[in-house]
C-alpha cells in the first residue's frame, strides 16, 4: 500500500475534529487527554509517507482512546464536534478497520494441546 489519500483523509478529518473541538474544550482532565490524543496522532500523520499497518495501528489506538473519551467520559462535545467526530467514525470504519492486520504470537486454531504426567501442555 503506498497510497498516501488514506493519510491526508485522516488527517483533514481529524484537523476539523479539532477545530470543532476548540469551540467546546473545557479544562476537565478528560478534554486535556482528548487534545493529547488529537496532537499525537496529528503530529504522526504529518510525518508518515505511506499507508502501511503501523499507520493503521497508531489510528486505531487514537480511535479506540478517542471514542472512549467521547462516550463514557466528561467530554461535553457539541453538534459541530458530534458531527465531526461520526464523520471521522464512518472513514475509520470503512478505510481502516477494513485494511488493519493485526500479528500476535500465535491463533487459536494453531494450537494443539498434549497430555503429560503434569497435566494437558500447549504446543503451538
Amino acid at each position: 500500500m503506498t497510497d498516501t489519500d488514506p493519510i491526508k483523509r485522516a488527517q483533514t478529518l481529524i484537523t476539523d475534529l479539532n477545530k470543532a473541538y476548540q469551540a467546546c474544550k473545557q479544562a476537565t482532565a478528560d478534554d486535556i487527554r482528548f487534545q493529547e490524543q488529537l496532537n499525537s496522532i496529528l503530529g504522526f500523520l504529518a510525518k508518515a509517507e505511506t499507508v502501511d499497518n503501523r499507520v493503521l495501528i497508531e489510528l486505531e489506538k487514537f480511535y479506540q482512546t478517542s471514542s472512549l473519551l467521547m462516550g463514557l467520559s466528561a467530554l461535553d462535545p457539541d453538534a459541530p464536534t458530534r458531527a465531526a467526530w461520526r464523520a471521522y467514525d464512518r472513514f475509520h470504519f470503512d478505510q481502516v478497520k477494513t485494511k488493519l492486520s493485526l500479528y500476535g504470537p500465535f491463533h487459536f486454531d494453531q494450537v494443539k494441546t498434549k497430555l503429560s504426567l503434569y497435566g494437558p501442555t500447549i504446543i503451538l
